[in-house]
């Protein structure tokens, strides 16, 4: 059987993110967790509303405040 893949296709965003499942970061005043990583993005809960999960792009996530306060959102490349 030959595999398609080559190789494992990074995305740039995700490295740049710094998250894991576990993570928190504050999203509009709110303390959040990161329950679950994908590929273009991560599922995570707000504290304030436990039953309720929530969908955040990595491009976005490198946008907001709390991105700019860790200072991710500079260019290492």
């Amino acid at each position: 059987m030959v595999s398609e893949f080559k190789f494992f296709q990074k995305n740039k965003y995700k490295d740049r993110c710094r998250l894991g499942v576990g993570s928190s970061f504050i999203f509009k005043g709110d303390y959040c967790t990161v329950i679950n990583m994908l590929y273009n993005g991560f599922g995570y809960r707000n504290q304030s509303q436990p039953t309720v999960e929530s969908y955040m792009t990595y491009q976005y996530y490198l946008q907001t405040p709390s991105a700019a306060g860790r200072q991710l959102n500079r260019r290492l490349w």
